[in-house]
């Protein structure tokens, strides 16, 4: 069996086991596996969802306060939040992922494309925040002012294969919750979610998570 035909196969069997551990998020084509693609990233900027029709202010905020170098030449990879906490939802994380050469390119990511490290670990304590990748672990609301998953998510140790024509963006989109086995829930901090092998080349982000300054 050829390289192309070998991975082929594994994507199909990553595609079943991530139906099988995480579901589809929410509003989600049923075909559909979570990746997007398209021309430009999108850079949406994380909208004002800090407050509902009568809860009151969420007294959390997140944000993408640091990122590392792309693991490769010629692509772009971001990530950013895209809707902040609120009572109704929890906060919810982009990852994209562009080829910038001029020509179609061949890329292997993990078990999601285009990121799969989905649980960060508070860099100076002993929190950590889990990236949902589909709505089977988020809660219906929050208890205590804390959105935390209700459950672990287990995602298969397979790789897939992406090509990406010039100028092509992938993109996944998380819901950020605090782990379920987490002692603390999303307190203030800074969280890493990092790839030492991603892309061959290594990736990283923080999120901060700040109380949100009263009025």
């Amino acid at each position: 069996m050829d390289r192309r035909a070998l991975l082929a196969t594994a994507a199909a069997t990553a595609t079943a086991l991530v139906a099988g551990c995480t579901g589809r998020g929410a509003g989600d084509d049923p075909n559909d596996d979570g990746t997007t693609t398209g021309g430009e990233p999108t850079s949406d900027e994380p909208t004002d969802a800090t407050t509902d029709g009568g809860g009151g202010r969420f007294p959390y905020t997140a944000r993408v306060a640091d990122a590392g170098d792309p693991p490769t030449e010629d692509v772009t990879v971001d990530a950013a939040v895209t809707e902040d906490f609120s009572r109704e939802a929890p906060a919810r994380l982009r990852v994209s992922f562009t080829n910038d050469a001029d020509e179609a390119r061949e890329f292997t990511f993990g078990s999601l494309v285009p990121w799969d490290t989905i649980l960060g670990e508070q860099r100076d304590g002993d929190a950590s925040l889990l990236l949902a990748p589909s709505d089977d672990v988020v809660p219906d609301g929050p208890t205590d002012d804390c959105w935390q998953a209700t459950d672990g998510v287990a995602l298969p140790a397979v790789m897939r294969s992406e090509t990406l024509d010039a100028g092509e963006t992938a993109s996944a989109t998380f819901s950020l919750l605090a782990a379920h086995d987490s002692g603390d829930c999303h307190p203030p901090g800074t969280y890493r979610f990092a790839d030492e092998n991603y892309v061959d080349g290594g990736w990283w982000f923080d999120v901060e998570v700040a109380p949100v300054a009263e009025d």
